[in-house]
């Protein structure tokens, strides 16, 4: 039985591109500006770009070892990846935050809930592009009829 229909790398490829892709909507959403319209398109367009490098360690590091064991277990489903998504990218903001910040402090719930939504539009742009299975049948017993 075949576990999904389209191939894994273009889901890895759309869970790096779906969070920048969120980010202009996002600026548009919440009203950041900038001096003028081409401004405020530039530094969304350069904020979707330092996103996009930011979401591609992560997502190649812990997401594809974490869908290749899902598929292993033949548990690949919209769930699982959204939900392994959510820990993975709350995981990687705040080891990403503790990084950069002098004296290293602790990262705090807003960086967990920053990394965990973008993790989530990271989950769902995987599922949109390797479409896992969406089936919560159970599986039949060997021999049954």
């Amino acid at each position: 039985m075949q576990q999904h229909s389209r191939p894994i790398w273009l889901g890895i490829l759309l869970a790096v591109v779906f969070p920048a892709a969120s980010l202009p909507l996002l600026t548009v959403f919440f009203g950041w500006s900038g001096s003028s319209i081409l401004d405020t398109l530039l530094g969304a367009s350069m904020l979707a770009l330092a996103t996009a490098i930011g979401a591609a360690p992560p997502t190649l590091i812990l997401g594809l070892p974490f869908v290749l064991w899902l598929r292993s277990k033949g548990a690949l489903n919209w769930l699982n990846v959204c939900v392994g998504a959510v820990a993975i990218g709350a995981f990687a903001i705040g080891l990403i935050y503790w990084a950069i910040q002098w004296g290293n402090p602790f990262p705090g719930l807003t960086q967990a809930i920053y990394g965990a939504v973008f993790g989530l539009i990271g989950g769902i742009g995987f599922c949109l592009g390797a479409g896992p299975n969406n089936s919560f049948k159970p599986k039949p017993l060997r021999g049954s009829a």
